[in-house]
């Protein structure tokens, strides 16, 4: 298995928070490729307290048993349409016995007045042809007073509180994260072809045809975003269906056509 799928705890919206890596993570049965940037496990740097992008929204239509996602999830078997939406998931166990996403349990805390809720579709969407991107911002940090983790969103905005994840969800992430990635997923049952990721064009596209990530920023434990100006390593399952650009200038492009099949 990849390092990507021995997540232990982790917070996920389009960014993957990692505080343990363990094995034993049950994925549902079905193909899973990925295209991610993600920072050394266990390097000793490994203290971050949020991370901070804006990256584009596209829509796709797709089949039963598949899903595409970067902050946005389009899955028709859950949401019951091919709309982005954008959110949340948590767990400290793998799966295994706790977690969830959107507000499916108790953990995730809306905050009073925010603009989305975890699951709520995104609208509209980008239109590659004729050059109309749409965007949304999302930040995520752990709060130095409270301890909690809170999410801000902002769709072609500057983002505001969405809610937070109660620290005493955690015990590892409780303190920090040690491992940061982000980038794209996409998902199809078994013998079924994977879908588009991002815009469905590959990076080098360009932007404006491929899907980017940009303004990306690490969060420190006063609250103060750092631009990401160096390049992290790299994680992609199927370069011929997708793949990810080196960072440059605290931005990315990534995605593909899709098509894989296993």
């Amino acid at each position: 298995m990849s390092k990507l799928t021995h997540l232990r705890q982790v917070i996920a919206l389009c960014f993957f928070f990692n505080a343990l890596q363990t094995r034993g993570v049950r994925l549902h049965p079905a193909v899973l490729e990925f295209a991610v940037h993600q920072t050394p496990y266990g390097g000793p740097s490994d203290n971050y307290y949020g991370l901070h992008a804006t990256m584009d929204v596209y829509g796709h239509k797709l089949k039963p048993g598949q899903w595409s996602t970067a902050a946005i999830w389009i899955y028709p078997e859950r949401y019951g349409d091919s709309r982005p939406h954008f959110y949340t998931q948590w767990t400290r166990d793998g799966h295994e016995a706790t977690g969830c996403f959107n507000m499916d349990c108790p953990g995730f805390v809306r905050a009073n007045g925010a603009a989305i809720s975890p699951g709520d579709a995104i609208q509209p969407v980008s239109d590659v042809p004729h050059g109309y991107i749409q965007s949304i911002t999302l930040r995520v940090l752990k709060d130095k007073k409270s301890g909690d983790w809170w999410v801000y969103y902002g769709f072609n905005s500057v983002p505001t509180g969405v809610g937070y994840f109660p620290k005493s969800l955690f015990t590892y992430l409780a303190n920090k994260a040690n491992q940061l990635a982000f980038g794209g997923a996409v998902v199809a049952h078994r013998a079924a072809s994977t879908p588009p990721m991002g815009s469905g064009s590959f990076p080098n596209g360009g932007q404006g045809r491929a899907a980017s990530f940009t303004n990306l920023g690490i969060i420190d434990e006063e609250g103060n975003s750092k631009p990401i100006m160096a390049d992290f390593p790299t994680l992609v399952t199927n370069n011929k269906c997708h793949f990810i650009t080196p960072i440059n200038h605290a931005a990315c492009l990534y995605g593909g056509p899709g098509g894989c099949v296993r």
